[in-house]
């Protein structure tokens, strides 16, 4: 994926850069890094995406998984 790539693909499925770094699990400096091409897009981020943009998953079912994470990890303290 090429950040061109990356950019269209945050623009079709109309979340801001904050709720994709979020989703990607990485800071929004990591994020501005691919979208700038400094660093290289990881496979895993690619895949993620290229789900949620062909709808093979939705953004409800991963921010579900991210706060079902979070209770639980509130919940070992």
């Amino acid at each position: 994926m090429t950040p061109h790539d990356l950019t269209a693909i945050i623009g079709r499925i109309g979340i801001h850069k904050n709720d994709v770094a979020t989703i990607c699990g990485v800071s929004l400096k990591t994020l501005y890094s691919w979208l700038n091409g400094q660093h290289s897009i990881p496979r895993s981020v690619s895949i993620l995406l290229c789900a949620v943009d062909t709808g093979a998953i939705s953004l409800d079912w991963i921010v579900d998984q991210i706060e079902t994470e979070m209770r639980e990890s509130v919940d070992g303290l």
